[in-house]
C-alpha cells in the first residue's frame, strides 16, 4: 500500500536541489545518504574548500569584511582536520589557490556590484501536486551592470559548459523562488593555477518552469514511495558509498561513519550541502 500525502510529507520535511539532484544521480546514494545517515569518516577537501570560499563572499556582501582575511582564518582552521585531497591537492595549494581568486575580485569583479539586496536569502515554495515544500538559499541578489540579478557562486576545477547553465535545474529553482529578478548569473571560481573568474548570464521561459515542476512531482513521488535502486554510471568511480554497494564491508568501514538519531528528528531532515 502506498504511503497516504499526510505520511508523505513525515517522510520528507522539505525538498532541496542538492537533495533532488542526489537522488537523480542515482537512488542508492540518496537512501545511504539521507535514510541510513552515511558519511565519508573524512571530508573532501574541494567541498570543504568551496564552503569557505563561500562563506568568504557572504562575509564580504553582508558585512563589507575583507574576504580575503575571513578566508585566511577559516582555512587555517581547516588545517586541523584531516582531509581528502586529490592527487594534485594540497592544503598550501588550496590555499595559494583561495588568495588569488579572491584578490582577483576584489581587484576586478567588485565594483560591478552596484547595490545589494539580499544576501543568503532562504525561500520556501509549496507546490498542491509535490510530496513537500522545495526549500533553499539564493546565496546573492543584487545590481549588476544595471539589472536586478540573482546571482549564484560556484568554485571548481573547470568553468562551466554553455549547456549546464541553460539546463540547471538549480537556476530554474531559482526563478521559481525570485521571478522578480531581471537576470540569474553564475559566476565561477575556476581554481588554476592562474586563477579565473567566469560569468554566464541566464533566463528562463515560463515553459522551462513548467516542465521543472512536472520533473519535481515525479521525483518527490519517488522519493516518498522509497523507490530506490543502484544507477551504475561514470559517478560511481568518485561515490563515496562505493564501498557499500560492491559489498566491500572492510573498506566501507575504514571510511564512512554513520551519523547517530537525534530526538526527535526522521532520517529526511538531514540536508546535504549545496557546495
Amino acid at each position: 500500500m502506498k504511503p497516504t500525502n499526510s505520511e508523505r510529507h513525515d517522510r520528507i520535511p522539505n525538498l532541496s536541489h542538492s537533495r533532488l539532484q542526489k537522488y537523480i544521480t542515482c537512488p542508492e546514494q540518496y537512501r545511504l545518504y539521507y535514510l541510513e545517515r552515511l558519511r565519508p569518516k573524512r571530508e573532501a577537501a574541494a567541498r570543504v574548500f568551496g564552503a569557505v570560499m563561500h562563506l568568504a563572499l557572504e562575509e564580504y556582501f553582508r558585512k563589507e569584511r575583507d574576504p580575503l582575511a575571513t578566508f585566511r582564518t577559516e582555512w587555517n582552521g581547516c588545517r586541523e582536520f584531516e582531509l581528502r585531497y586529490s592527487q594534485r591537492e594540497s592544503w598550501q595549494k588550496l590555499s595559494e589557490i583561495g588568495e588569488a581568486l579572491l584578490g582577483k575580485f576584489l581587484a576586478e569583479e567588485a565594483r560591478k556590484f552596484e547595490q545589494i539586496f539580499a544576501v543568503e536569502a532562504q525561500f520556501h515554495i509549496g507546490v498542491s501536486n509535490v510530496a513537500a515544500p522545495l526549500i533553499g538559499t539564493l546565496d546573492l541578489i543584487a545590481q549588476l551592470e544595471g539589472k536586478k540579478t540573482l546571482v549564484e557562486f560556484k568554485t571548481g576545477a573547470n568553468d562551466w559548459g554553455e549547456h549546464d547553465v541553460l539546463l540547471s535545474d538549480q537556476l530554474t529553482i531559482y526563478g521559481l523562488a525570485e521571478p522578480e529578478v531581471e537576470q540569474t548569473a553564475i559566476c565561477v571560481f575556476v581554481k588554476k593555477r592562474v586563477p579565473e573568474i567566469v560569468w554566464h548570464f541566464t533566463e528562463r521561459t515560463p515553459g522551462q518552469q513548467v516542465e521543472y515542476l512536472r520533473k519535481l512531482e515525479i521525483l518527490s513521488q519517488h522519493i516518498a514511495d522509497h523507490v530506490f535502486y543502484k544507477r551504475v554510471g561514470f559517478w560511481c568511480r568518485q561515490c563515496e558509498f562505493l564501498p557499500v554497494c560492491t559489498g566491500n564491508e572492510k573498506k566501507a568501514k575504514e571510511t564512512l561513519v554513520r551519523l547517530p538519531t537525534v530526538r526527535g528528528e526522521t532520517p529526511c531532515m538531514i540536508e546535504g550541502g549545496d557546495l
